[in-house]
């Protein structure tokens, strides 16, 4: 059975918000967006429409909570369009805990998804991925990141042979062969690593009309490399992804190059520096990489049958790197 989203109880909600000064809350309604361990209601309260969120397990230690929000509101003091975060009546923190889990209030930003037809929407989310890296090199925290040492971690093609028999055997050869090649390029072309945002996919954009109006979820913000990022980021906009009803193997395996080009475009004409080569030689491996990293020491059917529809994508992007190289340096 495929994991079903949690949800907050009037419990929670009333333990939590009993820190904060929001006046009367007049309705609360579910949003059922992003992870499903992370449950979001939104509140309309006398202090305005509110976002509240319980951290998934993994991604709420105190002192990891703490530095992503430093990090988020030294990007908001330089401009950045952020989700502003509420603090607690009395001592101004940016968080609660509550019955062992950690919680987080926003201004909630009423606006769009983004719209996979709208180039636009795909420019403006890379240039704001160089601006953020940019605000994020100024931003002074003091609490401990989490930090990625390696940019493609061979080390998790252990997990693979616990699920073998679930594959094909070209899976088996290929996904090997596509790491340990990213591995070689992410190590000949290692930069020094920042702070990165750790989620840039278009779930996490906020739009009205053409601009994109806010960035979302700073839960996974750590010490890492940007190419790994700027390469992920590639992945999750140029995904052709499934319609309701559909899984990974239902949709064509190939990137859809117009949406990548438009955020090529953003992210260089906003001033990043990357060569399309490196990246694009990079993204299946990411790809690769970040599916392994979601197996879990027990990989079940269903990671096999995920395994096999990331296969097909990043097999699609190895065999059409020079087409994609052309596109991006066009």
């Amino acid at each position: 059975m495929p994991p079903t989203r949690q949800q907050l109880s009037q419990r929670e909600i009333d333990g939590v918000l009993k820190h904060y000064r929001v006046g009367a809350v007049r309705n609360i309604r579910e949003l059922p967006e992003g992870s499903l361990y992370s449950p979001k209601v939104v509140l309309d309260t006398e202090r305005g429409p509110l976002l509240l969120k319980r951290r998934a397990r993994g991604l709420d230690m105190p002192a990891l909570v703490a530095f992503g929000h430093e990090v988020l509101l030294g990007c908001q003091a330089q401009g950045l369009c952020v989700p502003p975060l509420i603090g607690t009546e009395g001592e101004n923190a940016s968080f609660v805990q509550f019955s062992d889990h950690v919680y987080e209030l926003f201004v909630f930003i009423e606006g769009q998804r983004f719209d996979q037809s709208n180039p636009n929407h795909a420019y403006t989310m890379g240039a704001l991925l160089h601006e953020t890296h940019t605000a994020m090199d100024r931003v002074k925290a003091t609490f401990p990141p989490a930090t990625e040492p390696e940019t493609i971690d061979l080390s998790r093609l252990q997990s693979l042979k616990t699920i073998e028999h679930l594959l094909p055997p070209k899976l088996s050869e290929d996904l090997p062969r596509m790491l340990g090649y990213a591995h070689e390029l992410a190590q000949a072309n290692a930069v020094r690593v920042g702070i990165v945002h750790g989620d840039w996919h278009p779930g996490n954009m906020i739009y009205v009309g053409d601009t994109l109006v806010a960035v979302c979820d700073f839960d996974n913000t750590r010490v890492g490399s940007r190419l790994r990022e700027l390469a992920q980021s590639l992945v999750h906009v140029s995904m052709i992804t499934p319609k309701a009803g559909q899984s990974g193997m239902d949709v064509p395996a190939e990137a859809d190059v117009v949406r990548l080009g438009a955020f090529w475009n953003g992210y260089r004409e906003g001033g990043g520096t990357a060569q399309a080569r490196t990246v694009i030689g990079l993204m299946p491996g990411v790809m690769i990489d970040e599916a392994l990293a979601s197996l879990g020491p027990n990989p079940s059917e269903q990671h096999g049958a995920m395994l096999n529809a990331v296969w097909r994508k990043a097999a699609w992007i190895d065999q059409n790197q020079t087409r994609m190289i052309e596109r991006l340096n066009a």
